[in-house]
């Protein structure tokens, strides 16, 4: 519906209601105002006055009193009349452009006010896509992850060094070294492992099988994991040998590899060659899983992709073992053990295969004296 309003015979058009003395050409369908050419704006073919078409495109068709019970914003100030810098007297031409040639398209200047600061769009807002949530069950952080492990060290250091103390003036220093690995190794996994699950099912009363401890689809994790053991120890053997091209005196300092070269070098009874295994072939695999592809990898994964989030827990995993020779090594083991665990959410294909590469070291190199 057109509201403008013709003149009739000598009758002059009334006034507009934001420009005394200017004449209207039509009235507000909303409001009832009479318009000028300066304020009118045409709304699906209808005549609205600046303000109203404005209140239209925020709130909607409805009124604005009705549906707010709020006054409307004031209107502008209209400009003066009298002489301006490009000549002549009357109303100053709009500030950015003139008249569009149609009523019915837009102005250079925008919709509202046709070209008046005031009534300028407002910028685009660019849509940015959320990210997605790849294990929706696992909304702690990747900083909680570091302070449980940083506690954790820490705290395994210290009760460790007591029970160092206690063993080396008591056994030989043989025996001193297996009993310490053992105990230093169920002291670090518990506390690791205690503030795993005080996080998980107490701090976000979350389930275990955020961490990937789930019966479905064991067997193919499982199978996986052991298919890619195999990969994964030669690859990192590989790395262990570029490592040791870089360091002149390429003897290991890390006390899990002294004490496969104690076995290798004879002396050691069958009691601490198990408790040996038992440390690296069953408490290692399965607590380290647990923290850093179930607990550390979801929380990267919920943050960054997938390549990003792989490598950083890799970098992760090598740097907790603070062992510069093993770095690349362990960094390509926790690689391939994310990709494991990616593949399958099920943390029984990054144990196997973690299982499986110690198996292997403890075999060749402490038995067969192959490394």
């Amino acid at each position: 519906m057109d509201n403008s309003i013709p003149p009739v015979g000598n009758n002059p058009r009334p006034e507009c209601a934001n420009h005394p003395g200017a004449e209207a050409v039509a009235r507000c369908v909303s409001c009832h105002r009479f318009v000028c050419g300066f304020c009118r704006v045409l709304r699906g073919n209808r005549n609205y006055c600046s303000t109203c078409a404005e209140q239209l495109a925020q709130y909607g068709p409805q009124p604005y009193r009705q549906a707010y019970g709020q006054p409307q914003q004031p209107v502008p100030p209209a400009p003066q009349q009298g002489t301006w810098a490009g000549g002549g007297y009357g109303y100053p031409p709009a500030p950015t452009g003139s008249y569009p040639p149609h009523w019915d398209q837009p102005p250079p200047g925008g919709y509202y006010g046709y070209g008046y600061p005031q009534y300028q769009q407002a910028p685009p807002v660019y849509y940015r896509k959320p990210r997605e949530i790849v294990f929706p069950g696992a909304p702690w952080g990747v900083g909680e992850a570091i302070i449980i492990f940083a506690i954790s060290f820490f705290g395994a250091s210290a009760l460790s060094f007591g029970v160092y103390m206690a063993l080396k003036a008591t056994m030989s220093s043989t025996t001193a070294l297996f009993l310490l690995i053992f105990l230093s190794s169920v002291i670090l996994y518990t506390l690791l492992l205690g503030g795993t699950f005080f996080s998980v099912k107490v701090r976000h009363g979350s389930s275990l099988t955020a961490l990937g401890l789930r019966l479905d689809g064991l067997g193919a994790g499982f199978a996986t994991g052991v298919g890619l053991g195999i990969p994964l120890f030669l690859g990192a053997m590989l790395l262990a040998y570029v490592s040791s091209l870089f360091f002149r005196n390429p003897t290991s300092t890390d006390v899990f590899s002294r004490s496969v070269n104690k076995i290798s070098s004879g002396g050691v009874n069958a009691g601490l060659i198990f408790l040996l295994f038992v440390t690296l072939v069953v408490l290692a695999p399965v607590c380290e899983e647990i923290f850093f592809r179930g607990y550390l990898y979801p929380a990267l994964r919920n943050r960054l992709d997938k390549q990003p989030a792989m490598l950083i827990n890799g970098l992760l995993f090598a740097a907790a073992h603070f062992e510069i020779l093993g770095f690349l090594p362990r960094f390509f083991l926790g690689y391939g053990l994310c990709y494991t665990y990616e593949s399958r959410r099920n943390l029984s294909g990054p144990i196997a295969g973690h299982a499986l590469y110690n198996g292997l070291i403890l075999l060749l190199q402490g038995f067969l004296r192959i490394f």
